[in-house]
């Protein structure tokens, strides 16, 4: 093929009445991927049959703005040489029509609830959650909350407003269209004949969705369709996963004419067989010896059944409420994927380890509190000694204050004092000094031959020193003589 000249076809994974997809590989980024090539040639980009292709890419691509993990990614559509084609993520599997057939049409019960959580979170996602991925500001007339610029004011009212907006309805939901990777998981795939609001994508080989998944409503009226409708389909394969086969098979052995107006009428009116005979019947076909016993829990059930409620209201309203009961009944093991249990089994045998560590730890931290509370006993023993030694020192500091001030006043009368000691000895010195004076020099009058000049003379004992007159012979003290 011309237009395949920048890839390498690895395989045909798939051909229908619309389109062929291919395995392929990029010659120029060694990337691996589906592509879907339309099987009509393409006069030009005006032409109808092009245009619906463009359609579903859109819808496909805007799907794509919450990245959902269990819906097929699509990118860029293109024209080549007068073929429209769009890659698509190659997922590696099979769909779960043929892994049925593959595992003799029983399959364990882990991986029907699996694939309940999963297709459930998808359909939520389309029903309801995309337009938080979806809507614009300016388009919406959306208004800044003022309290946080990043978000917008979003009340009940609005909220509808954007889910009636933005939802989008798959309309041809079956087995074929939900892929199993060789991973354990699921990918919703072929939204040839979704519903975006009020636009139907017609892009599909199929009328209106695979017969055997078809709604009561719709065989009455086509244009009737709806988030129930989705529910319903769903409904078939949920039942067709566990119990082996669909409910109302097409038998087109009586002629396509009749097995169509039969398969009507059983969907509007017959009620589904026991989901507990057919998978009982499947499982000793597929283990020869064995005896079948209940191995599914009862909830599942009581959802496929209202599921394939003949009135549109008795079902799950949309896939948000199917997935949320199924979240609520769903064991923890099986919501995530089987090789996340592997890493789980390894998280829990760790966490024995710790919890070990952990009471060893408590151990030695109660050990620790044990001291740590009588350090602080200590603690606060010391820092009440602490404040009462602070409040004598206070008291010993006052006293001392008023030491220190008694002394400064002493030492400021001590220097009065001896100034006044000071001058007082001053005084007897100059005293003492006259006194000598006044001692020494008593005066005797004699006449100086030449001038008449009284001369004064006095005697001193020698032998004791007392000073006597200038006329005694004799010591009046000790009685030496002079």
């Amino acid at each position: 093929m011309a237009f395949l000249q920048e890839y390498t076809m690895l395989d045909e994974l798939g051909k229908g009445g619309f389109a062929t997809v291919y395995k392929v590989r990029h010659n120029e980024l060694g990337y691996i991927r589906a592509i879907r090539v339309l099987n009509e040639t393409i006069v030009d980009a005006s032409s109808k049959t092009y245009q619906r292709f463009l359609r579903e890419c859109k819808l496909l691509l805007r799907l794509g703005n919450g990245n959902h993990p269990n819906l097929v990614h699509i990118y860029q559509p293109r024209l080549l040489e007068n073929k429209a084609l769009v890659e698509m993520d190659y997922v590696d599997g099979q769909d779960i029509t043929h892994y049925l057939k593959q595992n003799q049409n029983f399959v364990p019960v882990e991986d029907v609830i699996r694939m309940a959580v999963q297709m459930s979170s998808v359909l939520a996602y389309c029903h309801e959650d995309i337009y938080h991925f979806c809507m614009d500001r300016d388009l919406d007339s959306l208004q800044d909350d003022p309290n946080d610029g990043s978000k917008v004011l979003m009340d009940e009212k609005t909220r509808q407003r954007l889910i009636t907006k933005y939802k989008v309805i798959h309309n041809d939901i079956h087995s074929g269209n939900i892929m199993r990777r060789e991973d354990g998981s699921f990918v919703l795939l072929d939204f040839g004949l979704a519903i975006n609001g009020d636009e139907v994508v017609r892009s599909s080989r199929h009328a209106n969705g695979a017969p055997e998944f078809k709604s009561p409503e719709k065989w009455d009226d086509e244009s009737i369709l709806s988030e129930p409708s989705d529910i319903y389909s769903f409904g078939i394969v949920l039942f067709q996963y566990l119990a082996g086969r669909v409910p109302f098979p097409y038998n087109t052995s009586i002629g396509s004419y009749k097995a169509e107006y039969e398969l009507g009428e059983a969907h509007q009116k017959a009620m589904p067989p026991s989901i507990e005979t057919l998978r009982k019947e499947f499982f000793e076909k597929k283990f020869k010896g064995q005896e079948y016993k209940k191995d599914y829990p009862q909830w599942i059930e009581d959802v496929i059944l209202k599921c394939l409620e003949k009135d549109p209201a008795k079902r799950f309203r949309n896939g948000k409420e199917l997935h949320d009961f199924i979240m609520e009944h769903t064991p923890m093991a099986v919501k995530i994927p089987d090789e996340m249990n592997a890493k789980l089994e390894l998280l829990a045998s760790d966490n024995k380890e710790l919890e070990s560590e952990v009471m060893n730890l408590k151990k030695i931290n109660r050990s620790l509190n044990k001291v740590l509370n009588e350090k602080q006993h200590v603690v606060l023993q010391m820092e009440q000694s602490l404040r009462e030694a602070e409040e004598k020192s206070d008291k010993w500091q006052k006293a001392c204050d008023g030491l220190e001030d008694e002394v400064r006043n002493l030492r400021d009368a001590n220097v009065v004092l001896n100034r006044q000691i000071n001058e007082k000895q001053n005084i007897i010195i100059q005293k003492d000094r006259m006194l000598r004076d006044l001692q020494v020099h008593i005066v005797k009058p004699e006449t100086d031959g030449m001038n008449n000049t009284m001369i004064s003379t006095s005697k001193v004992c020698k032998k004791c020193g007392t000073q006597l007159s200038p006329t005694a012979k004799f010591c009046k003290k000790c009685g030496s003589k002079i």
